[in-house]
């Protein structure tokens, strides 16, 4: 093809024709199989080079995603695969021989097949990172903190606040407590690793579980478990795993059967 052929194809990607052009290359696109070929191409190409189209797919939605998506679209890595991409391009777009053509269009293909499955797994994993998250937590699983005889307002108030997913209330509540009361409950830890987890204060949280961890506690190895489950809420599998096999080298250890399962589930 010639180089005014990929002159029209930007143009009518770009919505640069006028509708007597726009018809006319559309007729001719109905006669021309390469042609049709080359205008997919290019508009796959310029899809992978926009960043907007990453950040406004359907995946990108949730603020967790579209961050990560965004973070990832500034790295070395992606700039370097952009520009490589970019390269690519270009080149297409002057060729003028069948065998150059072939050349860089499966070069071309090549880069965008890189990007798209960088881009796929980024989300397969964080979709399946998140149901594994919710499959093996539940706050029914938090030991209770409500004693016989106990009727601390504070404690009450930051249960109350805890089970309604008012967090940030639920940790001034139970900080609050543990400065004014002479109960030392360790397990009231794993209230507040929790809270801060689910505002996304991950070193918070996992702060909160290395105390409950340190402590006397008959259920220290909660932390453990509640360690693990962070670490897999923040996609940090390997942190995880590094974790729930501290656990099963120890069947005394609490969830111990939990962790074996999870980290069949990794596999």
């Amino acid at each position: 093809m010639e180089q005014d052929i990929y002159q029209k194809i930007e143009a009518y990607l770009g919505g640069e024709m006028t509708p007597g052009e726009q018809r006319e290359f559309e007729l001719a696109m109905s006669q021309d199989l390469e042609l049709q070929k080359e205008v997919r191409l290019s508009n796959e190409i310029n899809h992978h080079l926009n960043e907007k189209s990453w950040l406004y797919s359907e995946e990108a939605k949730d603020d967790k995603t579209k961050q990560e998506l965004e973070e990832y679209i500034k790295s070395e890595e992606a700039i370097l695969l952009k520009s490589k991409i970019s390269e690519v391009g270009d080149r297409f777009k002057k060729r003028k021989h069948q065998r150059r053509r072939f050349f860089y269009t499966g070069g071309a293909i090549a880069a965008i097949f890189i990007l798209g499955f960088f881009v796929t797994n980024l989300f397969f994993d964080q979709k399946s990172n998140a149901a594994l998250y919710n499959e093996y937590y539940t706050d029914m699983d938090l030991p209770s903190l409500v004693k016989r005889g106990s009727q601390n307002k504070l404690l009450q108030d930051g249960i109350v606040a805890f089970k309604a997913k008012e967090y940030k209330e639920a940790i001034t509540a139970f900080q609050k407590y543990m400065d004014t009361s002479k109960d030392e409950n360790p397990l009231i830890h794993a209230y507040i690793g929790f809270s801060h987890l689910e505002t996304n204060q991950i070193e918070k949280s996992l702060n909160s579980f290395d105390t409950l961890l340190r402590s006397d506690s008959i259920d220290r190895s909660r932390g453990l478990w509640y360690k693990a489950l962070a670490y897999l809420k923040d996609n940090r599998i390997e942190a995880s795993k590094k974790v729930l096999s501290k656990i099963i080298g120890d069947s005394l250890n609490y969830n111990y059967k939990k962790a074996k399962e999870l980290l069949d589930d990794f596999d």
